[in-house]
């Protein structure tokens, strides 16, 4: 169980800039999200671009998972597994705008936040 947000401080599991009020939301629907981004977190480095390469790895994560799912089905069938080079574009620089990138970071920060609700709530 959360302790306070001052005693959470303390017990150095609130990552470093994170308010009391982000604290809050994020503790009331993923108790552990703060501590294991507090864990994460490199010195001067922000919170949420710690939360962002922790759900940027759990989204690789899992689509890498249901690429795998998806090539055993395919090898039970009988069929070639997809080649995931075709479809990914890979070798292509594309940038993104500052916006585009806000917008990506949130959808992944919604996402991950997601998947491990959904996790947490297996358990």
């Amino acid at each position: 169980m959360l302790g306070s947000y001052e005693s959470e401080v303390d017990a150095g599991t609130v990552p470093e800039g994170m308010t009391r009020e982000q604290w809050s939301a994020i503790s009331s629907f993923a108790p552990n999200a703060t501590q294991i981004i507090a864990q994460n977190q490199t010195p001067g480095e922000s919170w949420v671009d710690t939360a962002q390469k922790i759900l940027t790895g759990l989204v690789m994560t899992e689509q890498q998972r249901q690429l795998m799912q998806l090539n055993i089905e395919r090898a039970r069938q009988g069929l070639p597994p997809i080649d995931i080079n075709r479809y990914t574009g890979v070798g292509v620089n594309v940038g993104l705008s500052q916006g585009t990138q806000q917008l990506v970071l949130y959808l992944a920060l919604g996402a991950g936040a997601l998947i491990l609700l959904n996790s947490l709530m297996k358990r």
